[in-house]
Order: structure tokens, then C-alpha cells, then sequence
């Protein structure tokens, strides 16, 4: 068996009550506002993240098979530092400011691993139908800054322990646990990073743009689980670094290496403020920023690299035959020529709007389903203008082929309080580093799926 069938879990989750489904939903919702599973809206109010009280099973094919995925995709966007420089087209699709390339200038880019990264890549796949290997689309890469380091474990812990009865239940003899935790992979990868630049890791600085005080909540959550595990840690601005007679020091606290939320755009809104951010410039010189600069061409317009046969001859046999079975066909949208899904040269902004109902708009450089425009869910006139403001605006925008987003069910409470069957679409992120992979899953009655729009946690559980 190549994967484990969703039949053998709803057997056992057949057996529960009503009252006991409703009971272990109010555990779950209270052990997640206990250990900090909770978001911040726009409004400044916070909420308890909802998690799955159906958790997604894996075997071990199943994470040596994303592993592999994940280093696949991962190596092809780390070529992607030097080969913008070798490839002047590249600079069109994957575009930066002045300012922008002036800092990129700082970065050390290693020859080989560790490559002082956590990222994620966003996917379609599910793992309880036969077609796990094969049905699979990658959405996007986000390698600075990803969400759910903290949420993806404490989903998994809660689940758990409030499910732990039924899944003994359903896999008799087998121990479940866990996927590997983006925590650790962190911590590995800090230490990996550590070990090249000769130094032993004692603390670390987990640095955010506090003039954001809404989003997600992880990094205090972090930092108390690094201290925890006995590895110095504290959350800082990146205008509250310093270097002194006790070198990197960050709210007076010394540490060694920096894992950043902020995106380079923010460093340089920053400086045009007035603040020179030159502990940071240092620090970056050094290698010591987690995930580096290097890793700024995670763009969503990666993909039009990926996907267009004009560039394949810069990648592997492997990574090529990745593209085409897992890739969605992806432009930087632009007043040009390109090919379109079936190689042919088109004009995109012909091609964009003729094929509304296929496509999807989305903001080249922001995150948590911010600007995201499905054509089959909007009419012409309200494209044409979105598409006007992608050719005209400061904001990149790409235009991406339509994913067919997963829709499962799940026993959630409805309407009126009590438990029912509820459909949700769903996506998953693989966590990598430079040597591991991890799961974090997530669903939504919208197919814009995120935490960010309102959305929850899916626990992704080991069976091994």
C-alpha cells in the first residue's frame, strides 16, 4: 500500500458519538488557545485558528517522495541567484529596484549546502487517494518569512492528544507521530549555518517589522520554545540590532545568527525612513541571515522560468520533467510576447483576457492570499480593470494557470452548534531546509485557501 486510504480513519471516527465528536472539537479549540495558535486580524483582534479534528495521514514512501519533490525545487530556486546574473531576460521576470539590487549585492551565496534557508513550497496535494504521486500542483515558493513554524507542531501535538484513542484505534501496533517539525529544522539549519562560519550557536534573534502588529503571532512562541531547549532567543526589530565590544547584539541581548519574518522591501522602506540599518548590512556581509537574501527570487514569476521551454536548458532532466508534471504555467504579467501553455507565442494581455475562466491574477510579491483574483469567480469587466492596474501599476502582478484546489470534509461544528459533515477545500506546504522536509496543511470555505483569509489547520501525522 502506497498510501494510507481515508476509509480506515472514518471508520474509526464513525464510532465516536455526537456528543463525544462535539466534546474533542471544544478540546481542540481550547488546547489551541493555550499553546498560542492564534491570529491577528486586521482589526487588531485576535482569534484561535481552527484545527482539523481530521488530521491527514502519511506513510514513509509518502515523505521521502516530498523530500525529494522539495529538493528538487528548492535546488532549481537556489540557481536562480547566479542565473539572473548570467541571463539579462531574467532580470524582466524577475524584477528589483535599484535599492533592492544594492542590498542584494551584500549577500554571501555558499557553493554548496547548508543554504540558510527555512522556505516553504504550497501545493494541491492530498495523500488518502491513489493519485497522491501523480494529481499534484505547486502553487508558489516562500522561502523568507513562512508561516506556521510554530502552528504546523502545536496542530499536530493537539491532535494528538485529543485523537490518540481513535487512531490506536485505527492503526492497532503502528506508531503514529508527527511529521518532522519545522522547529527543528530551523534550529538544524541554524547550527549547520553556525558550524561554516566557525562559530559554536548560542543565541539567536528572531527579527520582525514591529510597525506590523497584525498577522500571524509566531515568533514570541518561537523564541520561548528555543529557550526552552536551551538555545538563547529573543524577538527583535531589525533596527533594534546593534554591533558592539560584545558583537552582535540585538535589544541588548548577544547572538550569534538572524532568522527574519521581514522581507527585503521592508529593510529598504526602512532606510528611506532614515534608519541605516548597518548592524544588519554587517550581519548579511557575514552570513548570518536566516533565510538569506540569496532567497529573495522566490518570486511567484520563478514559475514563468520553470515553465518556459526558452529556459529549460539551465536545469536538470530531473528538475525539467518536475516542471512539466507538477508546475502551473505562470507569467510575469507584462505588454509582451510570451508563450502560452502549449508553447505557442501569444500576447499575454490578449491571451489574459480571453481566458478569464482559466486563470488566476495574483501580487508577485505578497503573501497570505492578499490580491488574488480567480477569474471563473469574477466577471470581465472586473478583470479588464485588474489587469489594467498588473500593466500599468507599481505592484508586479503574475497570472497563473487555474489549480484544481482539493475539497474534503470534515466533522466541524455548523451553523447552529452542533456537529456536522463539512466541505472545505485544502492545499499543504512542505517546510524545507537544506536537508529536511515537514507538512503543515491548512482548509478553507474559500479556494483561496490561508490562515490569513480565515482559514485553519490540518495536522499532517506520521504513520510509520
Amino acid at each position: 500500500m502506497d498510501h494510507v486510504p481515508r476509509s480506515v480513519l472514518d471508520r474509526a471516527l464513525s464510532t465516536l458519538t455526537r456528543r463525544s465528536l462535539a466534546e474533542r472539537l471544544h478540546a481542540i479549540r481550547a488546547l489551541a488557545e493555550v499553546r498560542g495558535v492564534r491570529y491577528v486580524d486586521d482589526a487588531g483582534r485576535m482569534r484561535t485558528i481552527d484545527i482539523a479534528l481530521r488530521p491527514w495521514l502519511l506513510i514513509s514512501a509518502q515523505l521521502l517522495h516530498f523530500h525529494r519533490t522539495a529538493v528538487l525545487l528548492s535546488s532549481a530556486l537556489w540557481q536562480l541567484a547566479t542565473l539572473r546574473t548570467r541571463v539579462p531576460a531574467l532580470r524582466v521576470v524577475l524584477p528589483f529596484s535599484a535599492a533592492d539590487e544594492a542590498w542584494l549585492t551584500l549577500a554571501r551565496i555558499p557553493r554548496a549546502r547548508p543554504w540558510a534557508v527555512l522556505g516553504r513550497l504550497d501545493s494541491t496535494a492530498i495523500y488518502d487517494e491513489a493519485g497522491w504521486q501523480r494529481d499534484y500542483r505547486m502553487l508558489e515558493p516562500n522561502t523568507v518569512g513562512v508561516g506556521g513554524v510554530h502552528y504546523a507542531p502545536a496542530s499536530c501535538s493537539i491532535v494528538l492528544d485529543v485523537l490518540g484513542d481513535v487512531l490506536e484505534q485505527a492503526f492497532p501496533r503502528r506508531a503514529i507521530t508527527a511529521t518532522p517539525d519545522p522547529r527543528q529544522l530551523l534550529i538544524d539549519e541554524l547550527h549547520a549555518v553556525s558550524r561554516r562560519l566557525g562559530r559554536k550557536l548560542q543565541g539567536v534573534a528572531f527579527i520582525e517589522n514591529t510597525d506590523f502588529t497584525t498577522g500571524t503571532d509566531e515568533f514570541g512562541e518561537l523564541a520561548h520554545d528555543f529557550n526552552m531547549r536551551g538555545l538563547r532567543a529573543v524577538v527583535a526589530d531589525p533596527r533594534e540590532l546593534r554591533w558592539g565590544r560584545r558583537g552582535l547584539t540585538a535589544r541588548g541581548v548577544p547572538v550569534d545568527l538572524l532568522y527574519r519574518d521581514s522581507e527585503l522591501s521592508e529593510f529598504v522602506s526602512m532606510e528611506r525612513s532614515g534608519t541605516r540599518l548597518s548592524a544588519l548590512r554587517q550581519a548579511i556581509q557575514e552570513g548570518r541571515l536566516i533565510s538569506g537574501l540569496s532567497w529573495e527570487y522566490d518570486q511567484k514569476s520563478a514559475w514563468e522560468i520553470f515553465t518556459d521551454a526558452q529556459y529549460a536548458r539551465y536545469f536538470s532532466p530531473a528538475q525539467r520533467q518536475f516542471f512539466r508534471q507538477h508546475l502551473l504555467w505562470t507569467r510575469l504579467v507584462r505588454d509582451a510576447a510570451v508563450s502560452d501553455p502549449q508553447g505557442r507565442r501569444v500576447a499575454l494581455p490578449a491571451y489574459i483576457r480571453r481566458h478569464r475562466q482559466q486563470l488566476v491574477l495574483k501580487p508577485n510579491n505578497l503573501f497570505g492570499g492578499t490580491g488574488v483574483m480567480l477569474g471563473r469567480l469574477t466577471s470581465q469587466r472586473e478583470w479588464e480593470a485588474q489587469l489594467q492596474r498588473a500593466l500599468r501599476g507599481r505592484m508586479r502582478f503574475v497570472v497563473q494557470q487555474l489549480a484544481h484546489i482539493p475539497e474534503q470534509e470534515f466533522p466541524m461544528f455548523g451553523p447552529s452548534g452542533g456537529v456536522a459533515a463539512v466541505h472545505r477545500h485544502v492545499v499543504s506546504g512542505f517546510y524545507f531546509s537544506s536537508t529536511g522536509i515537514g507538512l503543515v496543511g491548512r482548509f478553507s470555505g474559500k479556494p483561496v485557501v490561508n490562515v490569513s483569509q480565515g482559514g485553519g489547520l490540518i495536522a499532517g501525522l506520521w504513520v510509520h
